[in-house]
């Protein structure tokens, strides 16, 4: 009887670990799927239409990445979000670039007019 406890004791806090891990798993994914379809819309826009509402962007990118990482820290085994992840930042980064060259331009263009 006691082997029958200790037994079932065991099975129940594997089970209830597992749990908890999924559900940290299953969280990261929903913040990891909404990081990159932010990515996705962000990159979607018209240079123009970013650049004019950037620092909102960029706040709202913030946001994201903090949350981002704080879900995914708390993870033992990230390889499968690490190339997703890694994916999504270099397109955001690449764009971030392109804005920052097109505001260079048109600053350049506005003190030339002056």
């Amino acid at each position: 009887m006691k082997n029958a406890l200790v037994l079932f004791g065991f099975f129940f806090l594997t089970i209830t670990f597992t749990s908890c891990q999924s559900e940290k798993e299953k969280k990261a994914e929903l913040v990891t799927n909404r990081y990159i379809r932010f990515i996705d819309s962000v990159t979607q826009k018209t240079t123009a239409d970013a650049a004019a509402n950037w620092s909102t962007v960029e706040k709202y990118f913030e946001k994201q990445s903090t949350e981002l990482n704080s879900t995914i820290d708390d993870l033992e085994d990230t390889a499968a979000f690490d190339a997703k992840i890694d994916s999504a930042t270099a397109k955001y980064e690449a764009f971030r670039n392109s804005i920052q060259q097109q505001k260079g331009i048109l600053k350049g263009a506005n003190l030339s007019e002056k």
